[in-house]
């Protein structure tokens, strides 16, 4: 498990292909504004141009200026938008990210602890040998050795659940490293 989790973080979000997907989208709409604006510019032409009336025959050279008062009106306003859509939903992609990892990362040092606490209290506190002494010698119950042993067993198995879970979240904070 990293020691930092913010200088981890930083390394995931930048190896984070759907975030960097996302952060070349916003590019292309920012290209897409210059493009817009470039396209309300007027625009020249020149050329050579005929034309033939019955009886008339006009050729020669053109130069032309077309001026898009109302073509492009809101295209600039519109890509504009749409950059700004897109900065918002990196913002959000990154904001879950963080709150997806950050997450893990406590459930993780949560269950670290977890784990180290069942770990010494087994090691602390081995009894079996013991019941089974009390109970051959007549001290205890076959009732109560049985139970004695289920609550044994039964924490036991909330080890294990808890080694598990684990596992499970190393494993998925580990795989957004990938």
């Amino acid at each position: 498990m990293p020691a930092d989790f913010e200088n981890w973080y930083a390394q995931a979000e930048a190896e984070n292909p759907a975030l960097s997907y996302l952060k070349s989208q916003v590019e292309i709409d920012n290209r897409q504004v210059k493009l817009s604006r470039a396209s309300s510019l007027p625009k020249f032409s020149v050329g050579y141009m005929g034309e033939f009336v019955a009886g008339q025959k006009f050729q020669g050279a053109t130069i032309g200026m077309s001026i898009p008062l109302w073509e492009n009106k809101n295209k600039v306003k519109q890509a504009k938008a749409t950059v700004k859509a897109s900065e918002r939903i990196v913002e959000d992609a990154r904001m879950q990210y963080y709150n997806r990892l950050k997450n893990l990362y406590v459930q993780v040092s949560g269950l670290q602890n977890n784990v180290r606490q069942y770990n010494s209290v087994f090691e602390q506190n081995d009894n079996g040998d013991l019941l089974f002494k009390a109970y051959r010698n007549g001290e205890i119950s076959l009732l109560n050795y049985l139970l004695e042993m289920e609550y044994y067993f039964v924490a036991y198995n909330k080890r294990l659940q808890t080694e598990r879970d684990l596992e499970l979240a190393l494993a998925e904070l580990l795989a957004a490293m990938l």
